[in-house]
């Protein structure tokens, strides 16, 4: 089975390559959204976080969103102590995914996808892929898009600065890489993406 990961920066579109993936029958583990279930059901890592930032940072359903997004904007040593305590919590999690039996209806080219948006960040996960595709568009097209959804426009340009670099090739250099661009409609994404797919 291959196992690839799907990463780019916020707003360049893993989520539109996670989507016509799965209209394909392929698997695809979107990691923000296991990590929210973590945050809701893994009693261990609600007590280590609720160790390191205190009860204040847990909400009955996951996390205080607001409180992490203040904390992590204002101290970059928070946002690596939160990582430290959720990435081992997430590697489990996604290797549990990638060993699992395929399943019926499941796409017969088996292959697995991760998508996440950090994953440069998170080597535990990359050393268990065999490949990474990020997906990458122009910046001031990224900008808009997160406006469009409803973002502040500072907004984004501050989550934008916080991943800077974090998607480019060159973090993930002991794995093959590919580039999905997607600067236009999702009929072209979805043209870009029948040349990465095995026939």
């Amino acid at each position: 089975m291959k196992k690839v990961g799907i990463t780019g920066s916020i707003g360049a579109g893993k989520s539109s390559v996670g989507s016509l993936l799965r209209a394909r029958g392929f698997r695809v583990l979107d990691a923000d959204v296991a990590v929210h279930d973590l945050y809701r059901e893994n009693a261990s890592l609600r007590a280590e976080l609720a160790d390191a930032f205190g009860e204040e940072c847990l909400t009955a359903d996951g996390v205080n969103r607001d409180y992490f997004i203040r904390k992590i904007f204002s101290d970059a040593d928070a946002r690596v102590r939160l990582e430290s305590i959720v990435y081992p919590h997430l590697t489990q999690y996604v290797k549990a995914f990638l060993n699992e039996p395929a399943h019926d209806g499941e796409n017969p080219v088996c292959t697995r996808f991760v998508e996440a948006a950090l994953l440069s960040r998170a080597p535990g996960i990359v050393t268990m892929l065999d490949e990474i595709w990020i997906v990458d568009a122009p910046e001031e097209i990224r900008i808009e898009r997160l406006v469009t959804r409803g973002m502040d426009r500072d907004d984004a340009l501050r989550r934008i600065e916080n991943q800077r670099g974090e998607c480019k090739a060159d973090r993930f250099s002991r794995k093959p890489v590919r580039i999905l661009e997607n600067a236009g409609s999702m009929a072209c994404l979805q043209k870009e993406l029948e040349a990465f797919l095995p026939a």
